[in-house]
Protein backbone atom coordinates (compact mmCIF):
# COMPACT_ATOMS: atom_id res chain seq x y z
CA UNK A 1 0.00 0.00 0.00
CA UNK A 2 1.44 3.33 -1.05
CA UNK A 3 0.95 6.45 1.04
CA UNK A 4 0.70 9.65 -0.96
CA UNK A 5 1.25 12.98 0.69
CA UNK A 6 -1.78 15.24 0.45
CA UNK A 7 -1.55 17.51 -2.55
CA UNK A 8 1.44 15.68 -3.98
CA UNK A 9 -0.30 14.54 -7.13
CA UNK A 10 1.43 11.94 -9.24
CA UNK A 11 5.10 11.71 -8.39
CA UNK A 12 7.88 9.90 -10.16
CA UNK A 13 10.20 7.61 -8.14
CA UNK A 14 12.55 9.84 -6.26
CA UNK A 15 9.94 12.46 -5.47
CA UNK A 16 9.89 14.40 -8.74
CA UNK A 17 6.43 15.45 -9.89
CA UNK A 18 5.18 14.00 -13.16
CA UNK A 19 4.15 17.46 -14.27
CA UNK A 20 4.69 21.01 -13.01
CA UNK A 21 4.71 21.06 -9.23
CA UNK A 22 1.37 22.14 -7.78
CA UNK A 23 2.35 22.05 -4.14
CA UNK A 24 2.55 25.39 -2.34
CA UNK A 25 6.02 26.49 -1.41
CA UNK A 26 5.39 26.10 2.32
CA UNK A 27 4.35 22.47 1.76
CA UNK A 28 7.52 21.69 -0.20
CA UNK A 29 9.61 23.37 2.50
CA UNK A 30 7.83 21.35 5.19
CA UNK A 31 8.56 18.11 3.32
CA UNK A 32 12.20 19.09 2.88
CA UNK A 33 12.50 19.87 6.60
CA UNK A 34 10.89 16.55 7.52
CA UNK A 35 13.20 14.59 5.20
CA UNK A 36 16.23 16.47 6.55
CA UNK A 37 15.20 15.59 10.12
CA UNK A 38 14.84 11.93 9.11
CA UNK A 39 18.32 11.82 7.57
CA UNK A 40 19.80 13.52 10.64
CA UNK A 41 18.11 10.99 12.93
CA UNK A 42 19.41 8.15 10.74
CA UNK A 43 22.97 9.43 11.17
CA UNK A 44 22.61 9.56 14.95
CA UNK A 45 21.19 6.03 15.06
CA UNK A 46 24.11 4.75 12.97
CA UNK A 47 26.54 6.56 15.27
CA UNK A 48 25.02 4.79 18.26
CA UNK A 49 25.32 1.42 16.52
CA UNK A 50 28.95 2.09 15.50
CA UNK A 51 30.61 3.38 18.69
CA UNK A 52 34.09 3.04 17.21
CA UNK A 53 33.41 6.11 15.06
CA UNK A 54 32.54 8.14 18.13
CA UNK A 55 35.59 6.84 19.99
CA UNK A 56 37.91 7.83 17.13
CA UNK A 57 36.29 11.26 16.85
CA UNK A 58 36.79 11.85 20.57
CA UNK A 59 40.26 10.31 20.85
CA UNK A 60 41.77 12.26 17.94
CA UNK A 61 41.51 15.69 19.64
CA UNK A 62 43.13 14.32 22.79
CA UNK A 63 46.04 12.79 20.85
CA UNK A 64 46.65 15.98 18.87
CA UNK A 65 46.48 18.14 21.99
CA UNK A 66 48.96 16.04 23.95
CA UNK A 67 51.31 15.74 20.97
CA UNK A 68 51.56 19.42 20.13
CA UNK A 69 51.44 20.79 23.68
CA UNK A 70 53.87 18.45 25.42
CA UNK A 71 56.08 17.25 22.54
CA UNK A 72 56.36 20.27 20.25
CA UNK A 73 55.11 23.12 22.41
CA UNK A 74 58.29 23.49 24.44
CA UNK A 75 60.16 24.64 21.31
CA UNK A 76 57.49 27.05 20.04
CA UNK A 77 57.48 30.81 20.61
CA UNK A 78 54.51 33.17 20.38
CA UNK A 79 55.17 36.65 18.90
CA UNK A 80 53.86 38.57 21.92
CA UNK A 81 55.49 36.21 24.40
CA UNK A 82 52.19 34.68 25.49
CA UNK A 83 51.34 31.08 26.24
CA UNK A 84 51.72 28.64 23.39
CA UNK A 85 48.73 26.69 24.72
CA UNK A 86 46.53 29.79 24.33
CA UNK A 87 47.96 30.19 20.83
CA UNK A 88 47.55 26.53 19.85
CA UNK A 89 44.10 25.48 21.09
CA UNK A 90 42.10 27.90 18.87
CA UNK A 91 44.14 26.61 15.94
CA UNK A 92 43.37 23.03 16.87
CA UNK A 93 39.67 23.87 17.10
CA UNK A 94 39.81 25.36 13.61
CA UNK A 95 41.68 22.31 12.33
CA UNK A 96 38.87 20.09 13.60
CA UNK A 97 36.38 22.13 11.57
CA UNK A 98 38.40 21.61 8.39
CA UNK A 99 38.55 17.87 9.01
CA UNK A 100 34.78 17.99 8.48
CA UNK A 101 35.50 17.92 4.75
CA UNK A 102 36.83 14.38 4.96
CA UNK A 103 34.11 13.26 7.40
CA UNK A 104 31.29 14.50 5.16
CA UNK A 105 32.87 13.10 2.01
CA UNK A 106 33.37 9.67 3.57
CA UNK A 107 29.80 9.47 4.90
CA UNK A 108 28.25 10.45 1.57
CA UNK A 109 30.56 8.21 -0.48
CA UNK A 110 29.86 5.28 1.83
CA UNK A 111 26.12 5.66 1.26
CA UNK A 112 26.70 5.89 -2.48
CA UNK A 113 28.86 2.75 -2.61
CA UNK A 114 26.33 0.75 -0.56
CA UNK A 115 23.43 1.75 -2.81
CA UNK A 116 21.70 3.79 -0.11
CA UNK A 117 21.80 6.92 -2.27
CA UNK A 118 20.03 5.01 -5.06
CA UNK A 119 17.43 3.99 -2.52
CA UNK A 120 16.90 7.63 -1.58
CA UNK A 121 16.32 8.42 -5.26
CA UNK A 122 13.66 5.71 -5.48
CA UNK A 123 11.67 7.26 -2.62
CA UNK A 124 9.43 10.33 -2.72
CA UNK A 125 11.97 12.41 -0.83
CA UNK A 126 12.96 16.02 -1.21
CA UNK A 127 16.14 16.27 -3.25
CA UNK A 128 17.46 19.04 -1.01
CA UNK A 129 16.30 17.33 2.18
CA UNK A 130 18.83 14.49 1.97
CA UNK A 131 22.02 16.60 1.67
CA UNK A 132 20.60 19.12 4.14
CA UNK A 133 20.01 16.35 6.67
CA UNK A 134 23.51 15.02 6.12
CA UNK A 135 24.98 18.49 6.68
CA UNK A 136 23.03 18.92 9.91
CA UNK A 137 24.15 15.50 11.11
CA UNK A 138 27.78 16.40 10.47
CA UNK A 139 27.29 19.60 12.49
CA UNK A 140 26.17 17.56 15.50
CA UNK A 141 29.17 15.27 15.21
CA UNK A 142 31.49 18.22 14.68
CA UNK A 143 30.07 20.13 17.66
CA UNK A 144 30.73 17.15 19.91
CA UNK A 145 34.32 16.97 18.69
CA UNK A 146 34.79 20.72 19.21
CA UNK A 147 33.54 20.46 22.78
CA UNK A 148 35.90 17.56 23.48
CA UNK A 149 38.83 19.51 22.00
CA UNK A 150 37.94 22.54 24.13
CA UNK A 151 37.79 20.29 27.20
CA UNK A 152 41.22 18.89 26.37
CA UNK A 153 42.50 22.44 26.03
CA UNK A 154 41.19 23.37 29.46
CA UNK A 155 42.91 20.33 30.95
CA UNK A 156 46.31 21.40 29.57
CA UNK A 157 45.99 25.02 30.73
CA UNK A 158 44.06 26.88 28.01
CA UNK A 159 42.14 29.75 29.55
CA UNK A 160 40.01 31.97 27.27
CA UNK A 161 39.90 35.57 28.43
CA UNK A 162 36.71 36.56 26.64
CA UNK A 163 33.24 37.28 27.96
CA UNK A 164 30.35 34.88 27.59
CA UNK A 165 28.94 36.42 24.39
CA UNK A 166 32.37 36.40 22.70
CA UNK A 167 32.91 32.78 23.71
CA UNK A 168 29.54 31.90 22.21
CA UNK A 169 30.43 33.86 19.06
CA UNK A 170 33.72 31.96 18.73
CA UNK A 171 32.02 28.56 18.91
CA UNK A 172 29.23 29.74 16.61
CA UNK A 173 31.85 30.78 14.06
CA UNK A 174 33.57 27.39 14.33
CA UNK A 175 30.26 25.55 13.84
CA UNK A 176 29.38 27.74 10.86
CA UNK A 177 32.78 27.10 9.30
CA UNK A 178 32.33 23.35 9.90
CA UNK A 179 28.94 23.54 8.20
CA UNK A 180 30.42 25.32 5.18
CA UNK A 181 33.35 22.91 4.83
CA UNK A 182 30.88 20.04 5.20
CA UNK A 183 29.10 21.02 1.97
CA UNK A 184 32.44 20.91 0.18
CA UNK A 185 32.93 17.42 1.55
CA UNK A 186 29.47 16.28 0.47
CA UNK A 187 30.07 17.49 -3.07
CA UNK A 188 33.40 15.66 -3.21
CA UNK A 189 31.81 12.50 -1.83
CA UNK A 190 29.14 12.62 -4.54
CA UNK A 191 31.40 13.34 -7.52
CA UNK A 192 34.40 11.16 -6.65
CA UNK A 193 34.14 7.67 -8.15
CA UNK A 194 34.41 5.57 -4.99
CA UNK A 195 34.68 5.50 -1.21
CA UNK A 196 38.40 4.73 -1.43
CA UNK A 197 38.96 7.92 -3.43
CA UNK A 198 37.60 10.00 -0.56
CA UNK A 199 40.28 8.61 1.74
CA UNK A 200 42.72 10.91 -0.02
CA UNK A 201 40.77 13.96 1.14
CA UNK A 202 41.94 13.54 4.71
CA UNK A 203 45.53 13.40 3.50
CA UNK A 204 45.02 16.64 1.57
CA UNK A 205 43.27 18.59 4.33
CA UNK A 206 46.14 18.08 6.75
CA UNK A 207 48.66 19.95 4.53
CA UNK A 208 46.03 22.68 4.16
CA UNK A 209 46.11 23.20 7.92
CA UNK A 210 49.91 23.02 8.00
CA UNK A 211 50.27 25.89 5.50
CA UNK A 212 48.41 28.22 7.82
CA UNK A 213 48.77 29.86 11.22
CA UNK A 214 47.43 26.87 13.18
CA UNK A 215 50.79 25.88 14.68
CA UNK A 216 53.12 28.82 13.95
CA UNK A 217 52.65 32.53 13.13
CA UNK A 218 52.63 33.31 9.42
CA UNK A 219 55.25 36.07 9.72
CA UNK A 220 57.94 33.41 10.28
CA UNK A 221 57.14 31.50 7.10
CA UNK A 222 59.25 31.78 3.92
CA UNK A 223 58.36 34.65 1.60
CA UNK A 224 56.90 32.34 -1.03
CA UNK A 225 54.65 30.50 1.44
CA UNK A 226 53.54 33.40 3.62
CA UNK A 227 50.94 34.92 1.20
CA UNK A 228 49.40 31.47 0.67
CA UNK A 229 49.10 30.98 4.42
CA UNK A 230 47.66 34.47 4.96
CA UNK A 231 44.91 33.94 2.37
CA UNK A 232 44.24 30.37 3.47
CA UNK A 233 40.62 30.12 4.76
CA UNK A 234 41.94 28.12 7.71
CA UNK A 235 44.15 31.03 8.80
CA UNK A 236 41.17 33.38 8.75
CA UNK A 237 39.13 31.06 10.98
CA UNK A 238 42.08 30.55 13.35
CA UNK A 239 42.79 34.29 13.69
CA UNK A 240 39.09 35.03 14.17
CA UNK A 241 38.60 32.56 17.03
CA UNK A 242 41.86 33.64 18.68
CA UNK A 243 40.56 37.18 18.68
CA UNK A 244 37.13 36.15 19.99
CA UNK A 245 38.66 33.96 22.71
CA UNK A 246 40.71 36.92 23.91
CA UNK A 247 44.16 35.88 22.69
CA UNK A 248 44.70 37.82 19.45
CA UNK A 249 48.10 37.59 17.76
CA UNK A 250 49.65 40.91 16.65
CA UNK A 251 49.44 41.38 12.89
CA UNK A 252 52.80 41.94 11.22
CA UNK A 253 53.33 44.88 8.90
CA UNK A 254 52.30 44.04 5.37
CA UNK A 255 50.12 41.08 6.41
CA UNK A 256 47.27 40.12 4.12
CA UNK A 257 43.76 41.53 4.51
CA UNK A 258 42.30 38.30 6.02
CA UNK A 259 44.65 38.47 9.01
CA UNK A 260 43.94 42.16 9.55
CA UNK A 261 40.15 41.52 9.46
CA UNK A 262 39.89 37.88 10.57
CA UNK A 263 36.24 37.71 11.65
CA UNK A 264 35.01 39.28 8.42
CA UNK A 265 37.36 37.07 6.40
CA UNK A 266 36.26 33.88 8.17
CA UNK A 267 32.60 34.70 7.61
CA UNK A 268 33.31 35.63 4.00
CA UNK A 269 35.14 32.37 3.25
CA UNK A 270 32.37 30.34 4.90
CA UNK A 271 29.64 32.12 2.95
CA UNK A 272 31.61 31.64 -0.27
CA UNK A 273 31.97 27.90 0.37
CA UNK A 274 28.23 27.63 1.03
CA UNK A 275 27.31 29.68 -2.04
CA UNK A 276 29.49 27.58 -4.32
CA UNK A 277 29.34 24.04 -2.97
CA UNK A 278 25.81 24.06 -1.55
CA UNK A 279 24.17 24.23 -5.01
CA UNK A 280 26.86 21.95 -6.47
CA UNK A 281 26.20 19.28 -3.83
CA UNK A 282 22.42 19.45 -4.32
CA UNK A 283 22.89 19.26 -8.10
CA UNK A 284 25.24 16.27 -7.76
CA UNK A 285 22.68 14.50 -5.57
CA UNK A 286 19.87 15.23 -8.04
CA UNK A 287 21.83 13.87 -11.00
CA UNK A 288 23.96 10.97 -9.76
CA UNK A 289 26.70 9.66 -12.02
CA UNK A 290 27.23 5.90 -12.11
Amino acid sequence: MTTVRPGAGTRRPGGAAAGPSREPLYVRLRWAAGDAATITRRYLIHLRSAPERAVMALALPLVFTLLFVYVLGSNMAVPDGGSYVDFLIPGMLAQITVFGVAASASAVADDKDKGITDRFHSLPMSRIGVPLGQSLAEILGGLLTLLVMAGCGLLVGWRPEASGPRLAAAFALLVFARYAFGWLGMWLGLVLPSRSATDLIGMLTFPLTMVSNVFVPTDGLPAGVRPVAEWNPVSAVVSAVRELFGHPVPVADGAGWPLAHPVAAALGWSLLLLAVFGPLAVSAFRTPKH
